[in-house]
């Protein structure tokens, strides 16, 4: 039986990007911290940073609906997408879903989701990114090995 074209991907990262966010609020409910203040400056770089996450995130879901390729990670990449946020980070959507856990801690004195931003990012590193580099690199071979040479992982 033929192998799916498509990374073998640990998660679909939008069930992380709703999880996430609800796991905090769960544990902040259970365990509060009370860690984080609610002054204005935090509050606004939370706000922030929020903008930067959902800006980042949906760049990257229009940079690849423009080229023409599948955003889901469950369906074949049609095309190495270079343009858009794609020339300054690898991962703009995946980033703007770790950015988005962060800025929602700050902005609502969530201690919990600060917490649980970098565990977002290593799950997408371990679960997806690293996976779907495998997958992309056999799949296109050295035009994506081009890429990830000149195009930063993250930032």
């Amino acid at each position: 039986m033929p192998r799916h074209d498509a990374p073998d991907v640990a998660f679909y990262p939008p069930v992380l990007f709703a999880g996430a966010p609800i796991a905090a609020m769960i544990l902040d409910w259970i365990i509060p911290l009370d860690i984080l203040g609610k002054g204005p400056i935090q509050i606004a770089a939370g706000f922030v940073i929020l903008i930067v996450a959902m800006t980042l995130g949906l760049w990257g879901i229009v940079a690849f609906k423009r080229a023409g390729t599948n955003v889901s990670p469950h369906a074949s990449a049609l095309i190495v997408v270079t343009n858009g946020p794609y020339r300054f980070t690898r991962n703009p959507m995946y980033l703007g879903i770790a950015l988005f856990q962060l800025g929602l801690g700050l902005a609502a004195s969530l201690d919990w989701s600060v917490i649980i931003a970098p565990l977002v990012l290593a799950a997408l590193h371990y679960g997806v990114v690293l996976r779907e580099e495998a997958y992309l690199t056999a799949k296109f071979g050295a035009p994506y090995t081009e890429y990830l040479d000149k195009t930063r992982r993250w930032l």
